[in-house]
């Protein structure tokens, strides 16, 4: 089974659209969009539009990050946005004010997704809500003793924007890179991943995006962001 997946997408519509055509021409039985729609990038109405034709076109499965949340209108989306940063919170706010009431219902999210032996979510293998990140081997270990309770020998997840493999001694981790806000420091290009399951055997691959990121950062500096937010958000395409 091959399966396509994107995500942290943060409203970067260009690298989601470059994705999905490659995507489709390297062929998949399924696609999994993993999670942060938005936020951080301006292109929100285009990203969803995209979104939403991958769900109809490419059967996508969409599971929901955190991100998400603060436009679903969840009941902990008000606590959650009052502890972020003031520049994040002004992108949140703004990202709001730019796509219709109710936009995310469009979509059926889940809050994990599996097959055989592994388990797929936005950003770990804890309960749906805790947002800890896998960035380092001791963090990975934690993560996998939980997927190995459960009877999984593989996770698969987003949310620190970085491709990691961790060969843990109860199972092995997977950690994507991103489209949107780019993280790695040796390398912000945006990625799509391919996941190849034979068996009880996995690969996944890194499928690098060719764009210019100067695009992204004249589009952020045109909006009425404060100078100081569009300067955090072009950092991560600097």
């Amino acid at each position: 089974m091959r399966i396509a997946a994107l995500t942290d997408i943060h409203a970067s519509s260009d690298p989601l659209q470059l994705a999905l055509t490659a995507a489709r021409r390297e062929g998949f039985d399924a696609m999994l969009i993993m999670g942060d729609l938005l936020t951080y990038g301006v292109q929100p109405l285009e990203t969803l539009e995209l979104v939403h034709g991958a769900a109809a076109r490419d059967g996508a499965i969409l599971v929901a990050g955190n991100h998400d949340q603060l436009y679903r209108g969840t009941s902990d989306a008000a606590a959650y946005r009052a502890g972020l940063p003031d520049w994040l919170r002004e992108s949140v706010d703004w990202t709001a004010a730019h796509i219709p009431a109710q936009a995310m219902e469009r979509f059926d999210w889940q809050e994990s997704w599996t097959h055989e032996s592994l388990f797929a979510a936005h950003a770990n293998p804890f309960p749906f809500g805790d947002w800890r990140y896998i960035r380092s081997k001791e963090e990975a270990e934690e993560a996998a003793d939980t997927l190995a309770q459960r009877g999984f020998l593989y996770g698969l997840f987003g949310h620190v924007h970085r491709h990691r493999r961790y060969d843990c001694a109860a199972a092995t981790i997977f950690t994507l890179a991103s489209l949107g806000q780019p993280r790695d420091d040796d390398d912000r290009t945006p990625k799509w991943a391919m996941i190849d399951i034979r068996g009880n055997r996995i690969t996944v691959e890194s499928r690098d995006i060719d764009f210019d990121a100067e695009d992204q950062i004249h589009a952020i500096r045109a909006t009425t962001l404060s100078p100081s937010t569009q300067e955090r958000l072009c950092r991560f395409f600097a």
